[in-house]
């Protein structure tokens, strides 16, 4: 009997392990957008963002992210794009371009569309005071207007946030918190330049709780140096007890051309691709065992969360923020490295603190690069996007929603998706495929067969981290 992604994980042997690393362990992207970065160019700029603004008449309601890139100091794992210990000169010169941008995206705009959704990631939002913060949320509150029950969620480090930030924060209309974690063993944390007590979460937790929030949720990430499944069956089982509301369970991106730092950790001692996948299925046999469900490539949430529900209705969304159970079709980007998502384009600032703030200064935007969206992109992102959160293609919706005859149109990925299923990783019925037990494992995979610029463009394969 095949088994649902709902199952905790206890029938995948160490035989399946071996055969599922043997198939699948490449390199390929985690598809938080469709084209993915790598294939985009400079060929889409200020003047093309410009363009696809003022030409925006969608009524629908947007999503929206803010990208502080400050942290204290460096996580050598960390892929984000960050900027360590800036000076209070800096950070101020970041802020006001971060309110011009916001002022000058918000005017360009043909109709302002209201917001369904704002995030605000990093590096460390709570690196900044609790004023400094306030008063990027109150220009953004200026320029763009909420939609009743919109959500509001923000990243922190739990080690530098404090009860003002969260108190403000809440204040502000903010119903979830992420706190990154990622290991509670001290030699992991050690290897990594993470250090954190068990404890100091627990009080976390529950002061945030207090506050007032009504999501708490914790980032783990497995394939760091020296877990082990002992260390890291100690580290979930303190999480499970702390009791998150949600969980993201990330597996390490390993990519030192990319970032440099990155390689102190290979003589630390990476774990095997096989290590890796043991400790992801140990992460989910041990939340699911303790009620939670799993959801997508990295996620789980308790039952009565929206996005478990959203799960079993089939309904889970993914873009740059994550999952989530707002499918806005456009989302609006602020600050260095901010990606913009609209059904037109991709657009990408520029990654350089400094050099964003300059084009900001000095034109209000600071978009370099980005891909224009094809009618074709549009069809294959919304099927990686759906397999992605959801695990399954259901080509009547496609063909409903896009006016293609799904047989026809991907004959080729039919076969190929095929082959998954006679390899245990889909399942195929009357409505179309859904992700097995071990196939949760391999999404990545299944979701590179409809990525036709992987497939036309070979050299980009080495830019991305390993699918396992």
């Amino acid at each position: 009997m095949i088994e649902r992604p709902g199952a905790s994980g206890e029938g995948i042997s160490d035989t399946d392990i071996r055969e599922l690393v043997e198939r699948y362990d490449t390199r390929g992207p985690r598809y938080t957008s469709y084209p993915t970065a790598p294939q985009w160019t400079d060929a889409v700029d200020s003047e093309v963002y410009s363009e696809v603004l003022r030409r925006y008449a969608d009524p629908s309601p947007i999503a929206l992210y803010v990208h502080i890139p400050f942290c204290r100091r460096r996580c050598l794992y960390c892929a984000c794009n960050t900027h360590v210990a800036a000076n209070a000169e800096q950070v101020g010169r970041y802020l006001d371009a971060l309110k011009r941008e916001v002022e000058t995206v918000a005017n360009l705009f043909g109709k302002r569309p209201p917001l369904a959704q704002m995030h605000f990631g990093g590096g460390t939002p709570t690196y900044l005071t609790p004023e400094q913060l306030e008063g990027v949320i109150d220009q953004l509150d200026a320029n763009f207007e909420s939609v009743s029950g919109a959500e509001r969620s923000i990243e922190v480090d739990p080690r530098v946030t404090t009860v003002e930030h969260l108190e403000m924060l809440h204040r502000k209309g903010f119903q979830r918190v992420s706190g990154g974690v990622q290991d509670l063993d001290e030699r992991v944390q050690q290897a990594v330049n993470r250090e954190f007590n068990a404890e100091d979460l627990r009080r976390f937790v529950i002061l945030a709780r207090r506050v007032g929030f009504e999501g708490v949720n914790i980032d783990l990430i497995y394939g760091l140096p020296y877990q082990t499944e002992a260390t890291w069956g100690r580290t979930l089982e303190t999480i499970i007890d702390v009791g998150p509301d949600r969980l993201a369970v990330f597996g390490y991106a390993h990519v030192p051309w990319k970032k440099p730092h990155q390689k102190v950790l290979e003589r630390r001692g990476l774990p095997t691709p096989e290590q890796r996948l043991s400790l992801a299925i140990q992460a989910r046999r041990a939340f699911v065992d303790a009620g939670y469900q799993a959801i997508g490539l990295d996620h789980f949430a308790l039952p009565d969360d929206e996005l478990a529900i959203a799960f079993g209705k089939g309904t889970v969304h993914r873009n740059f923020m994550g999952y989530t159970v707002q499918e806005a079709d456009s989302m609006v980007a602020f600050g260095a490295s901010a990606i913009g998502d609209f059904p037109a384009a991709y657009v990408h600032n520029h990654m350089k603190t400094d050099e964003y703030i300059a084009r900001v200064e000095g034109s209000g935007l600071a978009v370099t690069r980005g891909h224009r969206m094809s009618d074709e992109d549009r069809l294959r992102r919304r099927i990686i996007i759906r397999l992605m959160g959801n695990f399954h293609i259901v080509p009547e919706r496609i063909e409903r929603e896009f006016g293609v005859d799904f047989a026809g149109h991907f004959a080729a990925e039919i076969a190929e998706l095929d082959g998954f299923v006679a390899q245990g990783v889909l399942h195929r019925d009357a409505t179309g495929w859904h992700a097995t037990l071990p196939g949760t494992f391999v999404i990545r995979n299944v979701a590179m067969v409809f990525d036709r610029h992987l497939e036309a463009d070979h050299r980009t394969a080495s830019r991305y981290s390993r699918t396992i």
